[in-house]
């Protein structure tokens, strides 16, 4: 983390000490020159923007009038196999003025070219930034539609530059931004992707190809809160994988692409700083990224570029829980939370990258990425127990016949990293053969450590009537005590006494080392021109957790502090979450540094060794692929056709407790499959500006790392969650079917529809049950009914995903005067799944699924201004299954948000910018079965930043 900061601190200092204009640099529209190396008949060229010299990927270069070749990375691109000669070669791409240019191919060589374009907001022949209006956000979504037009299949992209004027915080976030990505958050921060309305362990995420490893222990689905959104080039967003893609993709596969300094011309450098606050609670919120990058050599063919970012937010949150169970047919409320949040988020970025373009003919580059994510919170909690319920209650009104009072806090910190390693080549072996190669390690942790836990419990056990006529603020009553509040759950604290201190420590890593090789060669056997492709890959990943579990509940101990509970509150912080649910004074944060040394060091702080060992667990997962690929084109046809085979061994090792012997008895599971996994993709070229494509592809979904382990792992309370392996859940298999539309609009603007179907077989789910068992009661000898939820992986038999997107962005730079510089992106899906459950108790849809997805976005751009107000909904959709009794199922309600930000730049390079978040201040709902249920209401309110910004 020093490295880093320091790091971080150069750069932005670096950065903001350079702040004169730039030189404005005139270029050739097109310079040729002979390229000795190279075999007779080739064009080796770059395509570029005239301004900074940036490379346009996705640029479309046709020679006589015939399209032969995609700028690709860098703004590079080859044709091969022309006879000596003069030609005419037209480079075309939207936003900017097409370019028309004689070149000319040598008997005895081939040739290199470098084109310069022009942005059409400006002449065409302008040759200064002074003649040019600068608009990033404009030159940003040309970058993004160009590539996506130039796709052989259905890919969305979104630049950084784009993505930067919007308000996110980290990259889940920025993801919400595109057409049917939406996603999932805590405490109001984005965190995890679902694409088209796929479970988030449908889609997977990489950096520059390679997997990203994943720090969660309990799913696949990657945190993404970890990345901060300031550290990459683009988001490519495939939906649609071809045979050389990892078939573990049922919805598609993000892949975050990292900068190249060779991507454009000359100094890279970029900072940013900006200061701001969360309305509730007040608390800092401070952003701050830098990037610097150069090329070098003779021929300013090596790159180097890093990028480094910092964030820090103190959030606070609140939060009521309640959790509805069966009571001999009755659902009624058995627990109820409210907690307070407090807590620090800390995210640090820092990627680095080397490339040498050694000739034309070879490049190599290395690739280090770090992000780091440390959440350090303190939570307060009031937990109340309803247990003994009276005839006539119900799921809204009702006696509970006893309530059990703890109070609560929490301080837990977790610390989770991903880190990535990524060494590749790509070298052309003469003509016909180019060779592609990487190895590559991406490593996650996450450590919890402190996680430490005072809990007081009331003295009282009253009778209590509850009314949840307002689902949202429910009223309690406490009945029969003399000394109880008249309404509300705010009690004396006489009435508290110390329960016990949990102490608790978790660490969980995943490692993956990855190696491939991909040969190309062309081919002129289907079509007019093409390539066939083939090469293997394998992946090695392994994953273990290891969690420890004290306790001290000897209230001796407790009483030799020689404190009361009463000691241990602050005088004037009191809990009164969302102004209604007043609980008392809050904990003081220093009572675990006082206080706890004592209570752990004390013979009774005894280790729980039931729950130490059998929430442990390990995971391997090798995969070992091979695939064929062949590429064709006739005239306005484009097929992409091939198959992978993936052979995949497991293995997770736990272990069970005899609670009699207080023995530990290992388990152990494998299992080896195999999977072949055709596709076969079309991209008909209406015209040079209306595509059509259609696709048939397949993927896998395997099961959870966790869910190969035969574990058992409780929870820190009695009503907690049990959560329990399945080593022999199988994985899912989907054929997906897809087609598009696709109108891009001159200057700059796209139009498009597509509609998908995914069948899936053996959908997988996380089934809720529930196990009853009667206890007896330490303090009375009474005997409790015990409601224990299981969670548990099980395969449906069959499930579908289906549905339609709609996508709207457009520039209106044909407007006269300031109305150039309106724009809008605007996007739309509709979904709609199906699977069937478990054990045929019927059918539902699966987790993740929510029917509406929609964002709206307006914009202005225009002498130096730019705005922008952007609305995102996302309608409701079920998170967890109860098998027992589908009215507890738990599902999230739909949620919308509106975010603003703006900025002003100054000639010299600098901008002021601003950001409001949660405009409306909306709220976060969960509820069970229905919405009179709410499981979990959170609230977070508004933040915003202002700061400054420096672009050479």
């Amino acid at each position: 983390m020093t490295i880093q900061r320091s790091l971080i601190a150069a750069a932005i200092a670096t950065a903001l000490t350079l702040t004169a204009t730039p030189n404005a640099r005139a270029e050739p529209q097109a310079g040729a020159i002979a390229g000795e190396a190279l075999s007779v008949g080739t064009v080796v060229g770059r395509v570029k923007e005239s301004s900074v010299g940036a490379s346009l990927d996705g640029a479309i270069i046709s020679i006589d009038g015939r399209q032969l070749a995609t700028a690709r990375r860098n703004g590079e691109f080859r044709i091969t196999g022309l006879a000596p000669g003069r030609y005419q070669m037209t480079v075309d791409y939207l936003g900017y003025h097409s370019v028309d240019t004689e070149v000319v191919v040598p008997a005895d060589s081939g040739v290199q070219v470098e084109v310069s374009l022009h942005s059409t907001v400006g002449p065409a022949d302008a040759t200064t930034l002074d003649s040019v209006e600068v608009r990033a956000t404009r030159d940003a979504q040309a970058l993004a539609l160009n590539q996506q037009r130039s796709s052989t299949n259905y890919v969305n992209v979104v630049s950084a530059d784009l993505l930067g004027q919007f308000p996110d915080n980290n990259i889940a976030e920025s993801t919400q931004r595109i057409p049917g990505v939406s996603i999932e958050r805590d405490q109001g921060e984005g965190r995890y992707v679902t694409v088209r309305g796929a479970p988030k362990e449908f889609t997977t995420v990489t950096i520059d190809g390679v997997q990203l490893a994943n720090p969660d222990n309990l799913s696949r689905g990657v945190e993404l809160d970890t990345i901060p959104a300031d550290v990459i080039a683009a988001l490519e967003v495939t939906k649609a994988l071809t045979p050389d893609m990892d078939g573990d993709a049922i919805a598609g596969n993000i892949n975050i692409r990292t900068q190249s300094a060779l991507d454009r011309d000359g100094l890279t450098l970029r900072a940013s700083a900006a200061q701001g606050a969360f309305e509730l609670g007040d608390g800092d919120n401070e952003r701050y990224n830098a990037t610097i990058g150069n090329r070098f050599g003779a021929d300013e063919n090596i790159g180097v570029i890093i990028s480094a970012s910092r964030s820090k937010q103190e959030r606070y949150t609140d939060n009521v829980e309640a959790t509805f169970a069966d009571f001999d047919g009755v659902i009624m409320p058995e627990v109820v939370e409210i907690k307070d949040y407090e807590g620090t988020r800390t995210r640090t970025g820092l990627t680095g990258r080397f490339d040498f373009r050694i000739d034309p003919d070879n490049l190599v580059y290395f690739i280090a990425s770090d992000s780091n994510f440390e959440d350090r919170e303190f939570r307060d909690t009031l937990a109340i127990e309803l247990e003994r319920h009276e005839a006539g209650s119900n799921d809204v009104t009702g006696v509970a016949g006893r309530a059990t009072f703890d109070k609560e806090l929490r301080e837990r910190t977790y610390d989770k990293s991903i880190r990535t390693y990524n060494l590749g080549g790509e070298h052309w072996l003469g003509d016909a053969w180019k060779l592609d190669w990487q190895v590559a390690q991406s490593k996650a942790d996450k450590t919890t450590s402190p996680r430490m836990q005072y809990v007081f419990r009331s003295q009282e056990r009253p009778r209590m009537a509850y009314d949840y006529s307002n689902p949202d603020f429910p009223v309690w009553t406490i009945l029969g005590v003399d000394d109880a509040p008249a309404t509300g759950v705010n009690l004396p604290e006489d009435w508290y006494e110390f329960r016990r201190l949990n102490d608790r420590y978790e660490y969980s890593e995943e490692k993956e080392n990855s190696f491939r090789v991909d040969l190309t060669h062309a081919q002129d056997f289907l079509g007019k021109s093409g390539d066939i492709k083939f090469g293997v890959r394998s992946r090695q990943r392994d994953k273990l957790f290891n969690e420890e579990r004290h306790r001290n509940g000897e209230s001796d101990d407790f009483d030799a502090l020689g404190i009361s509970y009463s000691d241990m509150l602050l005088p004037d912080s009191w809990s009164n979450n969302f102004g209604h649910f007043l609980t008392g004074r809050r904990f003081a944060r220093d009572i675990f540094g006082n206080y706890a040394g004592q209570l752990t060091g004390s013979s009774n702080h005894n280790r729980l060794v039931a729950d130490s060992i059998t929430a442990d667990y390990t995971a391997s997962e090798d995969v070992h692929s091979a695939y064929f690929r062949i590429d064709a084109t006739w005239d306005k046809l484009t097929l992409v056709a091939g198959a992978r085979y993936e052979r995949t061994r497991l293995e997770g090792s736990a272990a069970e407790f005899n609670e009699e012997t207080e023995e530990a008895i290992p388990q152990h599971a494998s299992r080896s499959y195999g999977d072949f996994l055709p596709g076969l993709h079309l991209r008909y070229e209406i015209d040079q500006d209306t595509i059509l494509r259609t696709s048939y592809s397949t993927g896998l979904n395997r099961p959870d790392f966790m869910h190969t382990a035969p574990y058992r792992i409780r929870g820190e309370n009695a009503w907690d969650n049990v959560s329990v392996g399945n080593p022999e859940v199988e994985a899912a298999y989907a054929h997906n079917f897809d087609v598009s539309y696709e109108r891009y609009l001159r200057p700059l603007g796209l139009l498009s529809a597509a509609a998908f179907y995914k069948r899936i077989d053996d959908p997988l789910f996380i089934a809720n049950s529930f196990e009853t068992w009667e206890v007896v009661n330490p303090d009375d000898g009474s005997i409790d009914i015990v409601n224990q939820r299981i969670t548990r992986p099980e395969n449906g038999d069959k499930g579908s995903i289906y549905g339609l997107e709609l996508a709207w962005q457009q520039t209106f730079d044909m407007l006269p005067g300031a109305l150039s510089g309106l724009g809008v992106y605007a996007n739309y899906t509709w979904a709609k799944s199906n699977a069937e459950l478990p054990f045929g108790l019927g059918e539902t849809e699966l987790p993740g699924t929510s029917r509406h997805n929609y964002n709206l976005a307006l914009t202005y751009e225009k002498s130096g201004f730019n705005a922008r107000l952007a609305y995102n909904h996302r309608s409701e959709f079920i998170q967890e299954f109860n098998i027992t009794n589908p009215e507890l199922n738990v599902f999230w309600d739909g949620r919308s948000s509106l975010d603003f930000t703006t900025s002003y730049r100054f000639n010299t390079g600098v901008s002021i910018f601003g950001e409001v978040n949660n405009i409306s201040d909306t709220r976060q709902v969960r509820y069970q079965g229905q919405r009179n249920r709410v499981l979990e209401m959170e609230g977070f309110g508004r933040s915003w930043l202002v700061g400054v910004r420096y672009d050479y």
